[in-house]
Parts: C-alpha cells; sequence; structure tokens
C-alpha cells in the first residue's frame, strides 16, 4: 500500500515538474516575441521622429551601408551533369564460338587493323574433321575428273557421272560450311585502333558471352562525350545548345555544342542521352569524367544582382534600394520578381531597372523609409 502511494505521489511531483517547465517555456517564448514587437515599435518611432523632426536631422546618426548600381547585362543559366568521354569508334572484341585459349597474338597497347586477329581459340577437333573432309574431297574430285573425261567420249554410264558429280560438289559445300565454323576460333578485331583492354590469357576458357569482351579496342580520333539528362529538362535541351565540357581530373576545358539528343527516356532512372562532339585534347583517355554544362537559357540584356541580397516575407521577396529624401538618401524596400538564378546571381524581372542603387551591405536590419548614409 506504501508502494502505490509512493508512486502516485511520485507522478504528481513529475506532472508539476513537466508543467512548471512548459510553463516556463512558453512565458519566455512570450517575452522573446514581446521584445522584438518593442524593438520594432522603437525603430519605427524613431524614424517617424526623424522624419517629422527635420530640424534635429543628423546625418552622423544615419545607417551606414553599401550600395550597388544596377545595370544590364548577358546571363546564361546552365544544367550541369556528369557525363563520360568514349569514341565513335570503341569496340568490345567477343569470342564467337566457346573455347580454350590456345595463341595468343596481340596484347594491350598494340595498334590493330580491322580483321586481325587477335587470339586462337582451340580447334583441333574440326581442323581433324576438316583434314578428313578434304582427304575425301581430293578422291571425289579425282574421281569426277575420270568420269567427266569418260563421259565427254560417251563412255560408261550418265548416271557414274552424275554421282559423281554430286558426291564432289556435296563434300565442297561441307568443306565451306566447316571452314565457317573454324573461322569463328579466330578472335578478331572489327576496327582498327589500339588494345585498351585484354581479359583473356592462354588456357583460359572463353564463351560468346556479350558481357564479357575478351579486347576492347579504341581507335582514339573521333571523340564524344556522353551524358545522361534528367527527364525534367526534356523541353530544354536541343541540338545546338551550348555546351562547357571540363575534364576536372586533367584540369581540360572546352566549349562546344549539343550535337545528338535522345528521344528515348529510359523508365529506370528517367533520363536521356545527350553527346556532344569534342577535339583530340592530351591526356583524355576513354571512359574520362567529363563535367557538362548545358546552356538552356541565355538573355543578351538582364537585370542581375546577387541571389544573398534578396529577402523573402509573406508578401514575397524584396531588396532595399536608396531613395532621395530632404536632401539626404532613405531605404526603401522593393518588391521584385525572379526570373532565372544561377551561381548565386538572379534575374530580376521586374522591380528593378538599370540606374537604381541596391542597398547590398548593412541590408538585414533597415526599416522602409529609413535615412542611410554611404
Amino acid at each position: 500500500m506504501k508502494t502505490i502511494k509512493l508512486s502516485i505521489a511520485t507522478l504528481v511531483v513529475l506532472v508539476l515538474a513537466f508543467s512548471c517547465s512548459s510553463d516556463k517555456q512558453a512565458q519566455l517564448a512570450k517575452l522573446k516575441q514581446q521584445q522584438i514587437n518593442i524593438t520594432d515599435k522603437i525603430k519605427t518611432l524613431e524614424t517617424e521622429i526623424r522624419a517629422g523632426n527635420k530640424d534635429q536631422i543628423n546625418p552622423e546618426d544615419f545607417k551606414f551601408i553599401g550600395v550597388t548600381d544596377v545595370k544590364t547585362s548577358e546571363f546564361n543559366h546552365f544544367i550541369k551533369v556528369q557525363g563520360k568521354l568514349d569514341g565513335d569508334l570503341n569496340a568490345g572484341v567477343f569470342a564467337e564460338a566457346p573455347g580454350t585459349i590456345s595463341a595468343k597474338y596481340a596484347d594491350v597497347g598494340q595498334h590493330v587493323v580491322k580483321g586481325q586477329v587477335l587470339a586462337q581459340i582451340d580447334d583441333q577437333q574440326y581442323k581433324s574433321q576438316l583434314e578428313g573432309l578434304e582427304t575425301q574431297y581430293k578422291f571425289a574430285s579425282d574421281m569426277f575428273d575420270k568420269q567427266k573425261r569418260l563421259w565427254d567420249q560417251k563412255i560408261g554410264s550418265e548416271v557414274q557421272y552424275l554421282q559423281s558429280k554430286t558426291t564432289k560438289e556435296s563434300l565442297e559445300r561441307q568443306i565451306a560450311s566447316l571452314k565457317q565454323q573454324t573461322d569463328k576460333f579466330k578472335i578478331k578485331s572489327p576496327i582498327e585502333g589500339t588494345i585498351e583492354e585484354c581479359n583473356i590469357k592462354v588456357g583460359g576458357v572463353v564463351s560468346p558471352d556479350p558481357r564479357l569482351a575478351a579486347y576492347r579496342v579504341v581507335e582514339f580520333k573521333n571523340l564524344k562525350v556522353i551524358a545522361e539528362v534528367s527527364e525534367a529538362y526534356s523541353s530544354k535541351v536541343q541540338i545546338g545548345d551550348k555546351l562547357i565540357v571540363s575534364f576536372p581530373d586533367v584540369n581540360k576545358q572546352l566549349e562546344t555544342e549539343v550535337t545528338f539528343v535522345s528521344k528515348y527516356i529510359n523508365a529506370v532512372n528517367r533520363t536521356f542521352l545527350i553527346e556532344t562532339k569534342v577535339s583530340n585534347v592530351p591526356d583524355l583517355k576513354a571512359n574520362m569524367i567529363a563535367i557538362i554544362q548545358i546552356n538552356d537559357y541565355h538573355s543578351d540584356k538582364s537585370v542581375l544582382i546577387p541571389m544573398n541580397i534578396i529577402q523573402t516575407d509573406l508578401s514575397g521577396s524584396y531588396v532595399y534600394v536608396t531613395r532621395p529624401k530632404d536632401k539626404y538618401s532613405v531605404a526603401v524596400k522593393q518588391p521584385v520578381v525572379i526570373g532565372s538564378s544561377y551561381n548565386g546571381v538572379a534575374e530580376i524581372v521586374t522591380g528593378l531597372v538599370a540606374g537604381d542603387k541596391v542597398i547590398s551591405v548593412g541590408f538585414q536590419e533597415l526599416i522602409d523609409g529609413e535615412y542611410v548614409r554611404f
């Protein structure tokens, strides 16, 4: 019974303590809000007093500010995406038949020509069959020649002649078919270029798996950068758009343009492909990371101001500008409409014109109509 009473008492103490804590927090928040309201009223009254008492205006009391003259200038907005460097001739070389590598004729760094044999897959079984067929063919060919000479002399039967001809032609077809099969045991380069990758060794096993390239041959002449761009920009990116392509690993930057825009959206990541052709710059390598900046918006004359001087309230975005008053200057709250923004700079659609002086230093605690100096 004592334990129950003790628990109830403890619970009451905790509730009271929590209640007191909550009350104190509420009181503190209320006092802070009152302090903010009082500070705002003090500033407003001081400004009104100064405005109504021109004889008592003391420029030394004006708040120091810094201004930026509004000008119109060229503005560009860029979409930034990551891509990779590739070549028009970048081929994975695959085995066409399964088997064991019996000979390797080329390796990484070697220049090869189109059709050159890079490696040989063991084809001894087919060679033995081919040798047997060629022996049969030699015999069948001799028999056909004899039968043809006899037939030309009207000696022998037509059936014997046709049989020998059929046997010879059948063996020719079999030999041709077997040679085609044995040719698949040669791994050949489909293009001219340099071997950049080799994934086989003598004694190793290969198969015609499209995921496992035996070699990679690259002709590093016609270079291009490929990138995946978000579906959200599909209506903004067009062929001919200006690009800035940079290769951070080698500290290189190029100006180019979009040469290809895919009409297909990848269903997995909701992106589409773009390509741009680039010149061959020293130190570039296949699959190197490229940062692409796509110029999706351009204006020859835009009103531009730094983003960090734009403030917002319930009415929207605004800045402070200076206006003349009584031989002095006052800060005026000027609503603005923002267009595009990029790299810390905002394009102002309405609200400012060339020649306005925007307060860029000391604007944080200004009051509309307050006297300022700069």
